[in-house]
């Protein structure tokens, strides 16, 4: 897995964090609408982005929108055994028992351009651990919503590459950040 990057895409309040009682704490429909068309629109039209959640994630998706249009949705389950790894028909879903197997499939996989873990904090929180980790997207809310699962927050690797100026939606305002990981080069 040389060549295969990902990114996280979520948002946080003040402190981190990102869901109360297991359930998005806010409603933006400005964030929602970021994370599709970051998620979604590739430079490439061939091709297509892949969307790598948890199983319980993919539950918590309203069925009108399930699977995720235009993106492979990966779902990851630690229960799963080999024999019950599949893909569907039209090979929009996959389904894996691991982070790691899930990037090794992506990567032979010439149709994908970028890959992106969504909406689960212990993928987001392993994933910050890892060297193909390439950007993180995040949508920062100056509201403390006084969650009850955080994000452990961003490595001292990656550096602020594009913000916008905070808005206001909802009587909450939000600025959409891009942090990238630096490549240190040594002589």
């Amino acid at each position: 897995m040389e060549n295969i990057r990902f990114n996280l895409i979520l948002a946080v309040d003040e402190k981190n964090g990102i869901w109360k009682s297991w359930n998005l704490a806010w409603h933006l429909p400005s964030d929602l609408k970021y994370f599709k068309k970051i998620t979604s629109e590739t430079q490439d039209l061939a091709k297509m982005n892949a969307v790598i959640m948890w199983k319980n994630t993919r539950k918590s998706i309203p069925s009108k929108y399930r699977p995720l249009p235009d993106r492979i949705n990966c779902i990851l389950s630690s229960d799963l055994k080999k024999e019950d790894i599949w893909s569907s028909i039209d090979n929009f879903v996959l389904h894996f028992n691991s982070l790691e197997h899930c990037l090794s499939e992506l990567e032979w996989k010439d149709n994908v351009e970028n890959i992106f873990i969504i909406w689960w904090w212990q993928l987001y929180n392993y994933a910050l651990k890892n060297d193909l980790l390439e950007k993180i997207y995040i949508t920062k809310i100056k509201w403390d919503f006084d969650c009850d699962i955080h994000f452990d927050w961003i490595p001292s690797s990656f550096v602020l590459e594009s913000y916008t100026d905070f808005e206001k939606e909802n009587d909450i305002e939000y600025s959409f950040q891009v942090y990238k990981k630096i490549n240190y080069i040594y002589a």
